[in-house]
This record gives structure tokens, C-alpha cells and sequence, in this order.
């Protein structure tokens, strides 16, 4: 039985680097993340839209302290549902080594549908615990290898924004790296490629931004980062869904 997690949005949602996946030939997984100098730090507010239309925000904080990287933010959304207005809040909250290895990850949703997710990556296997929105426990284990890349984009933006911090930490313009769904416990192949600079216009100013894809095997999830590698648009065309960084 699958591990089923919120859906507040329908993005791509996934812990990379399971080690059971089949790369497509010719391509390799990226080499472990060297250390970043000066550690990692942003901090700020996306806009999330469906369709053109505004449901929420994502106010974020990413800080290097002690030889961690923590990850976290509150996420309001505001959602039609059958004819119904419903209000969530989310807490992400996921700390990293120096090395963007991961080593635990909370996740809290509050509003008419609670549930919460704790997974701790130090012990072997990994150990996921969910809580599900019918008050039910779903605990599982996960053997996975000790250099992985997290991302949970069922609406957490900025951790795209710490995948983008660690693809400009190697040289390649395309780096592969392995890739495993939560919601449904299913592995995949994610690739990160740069497109080169682009004329972008945001809140009605035109920028000049670095162009990144994000796929799986059929999802691809357009970024736009500034010269200083800060995401400030993410598109995913298929789900309609645009986020837009505010300030």
C-alpha cells in the first residue's frame, strides 16, 4: 500500500535518491555535494497561484548554523474544493549537513485536514511516520543511501531553491540525480538542466534570469534564478501552478 501525503497542490513531490533506480543510458547520478563556502542563506515569501488565480503564499527561512542547513517555512493556502473554501497551513521544516545531506524532516498540516510526517535519515533505514488526516499512524521504513537530495513539492517551494543551491555547486549544465515519491513510494530519475539566460517579466519589470528544468521521466518543472542563484519564478505548465517570489 502506497504511503499517502497531503496533495495541497499537484507538483512532482519527491525524496531524492532511492538506490534501486535504473538510469537511462549514458547518464550517472551527481557526485556527492562538496561543502558550500559560506554556508547557505535566504530568506523570503513566494506567491502561489493556480490557473492564474492567487491560493496562498509560502513565507521561507533557509540558515547555515553549526555545520547544519535548516529549511523551514509557513505555507497558507487557500483552496477551492467542491464548491467549498478551504484554508490550510503547512510547516515544513528540514535540516540538512553541510554537505545538503539530509538528516531529519518535520512536516505539519493544520486546517480543516491535520496530518504530519516526521522521517529521520541519520539511522538505517530511514524512518518515515505519518499521521494521516483520519487520525491514523502509517510508519515505514526506507533503506536508502546516505547522500540524498530532498525535495517535497506538494507546495514547498524554497526546497527548490536548495536543489538549485546544490546543481551550481558542480560545473555540468545537466546533472541526474535519483529520485523517490513519497506519496506513492515509487522511485524515478530526476534531472536538473540548464537552458541559459532568458528575458523574464516579473511584476511588470523585465529580468534577466538563469533558466533550470527539473524533470522526472514525463514532469518537467521550469525554474528562473537570479545571478545570484535565488529562485524567483518556478512553473509547473501541466499542474497550471506558478509560484512567483515577492520579495
Amino acid at each position: 500500500m502506497p504511503l499517502q501525503l497531503p496533495r495541497v497542490i499537484p507538483l512532482l513531490a519527491a525524496l531524492l535518491a532511492a538506490s534501486s533506480i535504473r538510469l537511462s543510458p549514458g547518464s550517472s547520478p551527481t557526485a556527492p555535494a562538496r561543502q558550500p563556502s559560506g554556508g547557505v542563506k535566504d530568506e523570503g515569501v513566494f506567491s502561489l497561484s493556480v490557473e492564474g488565480k492567487k491560493v496562498g503564499t509560502e513565507k521561507f527561512e533557509i540558515r547555515s548554523s553549526g555545520g547544519r542547513i535548516e529549511a523551514k517555512a509557513e505555507i497558507q493556502l487557500r483552496l477551492d474544493r467542491d464548491g467549498k473554501t478551504v484554508e490550510l497551513k503547512a510547516f515544513p521544516d528540514l535540516v540538512l549537513d553541510a554537505h545538503f545531506q539530509p538528516l531529519t524532516y518535520k512536516w505539519s498540516q493544520k486546517g480543516s485536514q491535520s496530518s504530519r510526517l516526521e522521517i529521520d535519515f541519520r539511522s538505517s533505514p530511514a524512518k518515515c511516520r505519518y499521521r494521516t488526516v483520519a487520525g491514523q499512524e502509517d510508519n515505514r521504513d526506507f533503506d536508502l543511501p546516505r547522500d540524498v537530495v530532498v525535495v517535497d513539492a506538494t507546495s514547498v517551494i524554497h526546497h527548490y531553491q536548495l536543489l538549485v543551491s546544490r546543481f551550481k555547486l558542480a560545473a555540468e549544465p545537466k546533472q541526474t540525480f535519483r529520485a523517490f515519491i513519497p506519496q506513492e513510494a515509487w522511485p524515478t530519475v530526476l534531472t536538473v538542466e540548464e537552458r541559459g539566460a532568458e528575458a523574464v517579466e516579473l511584476q511588470g519589470h523585465s529580468q534577466t534570469l538563469d533558466h533550470i528544468v527539473v524533470a522526472t521521466e514525463s514532469t518537467p518543472i521550469d525554474l528562473w534564478v537570479d545571478e545570484g542563484g535565488r529562485l524567483q519564478r518556478l512553473s509547473n505548465p501541466e499542474a497550471k501552478f506558478e509560484a512567483l517570489r515577492e520579495k
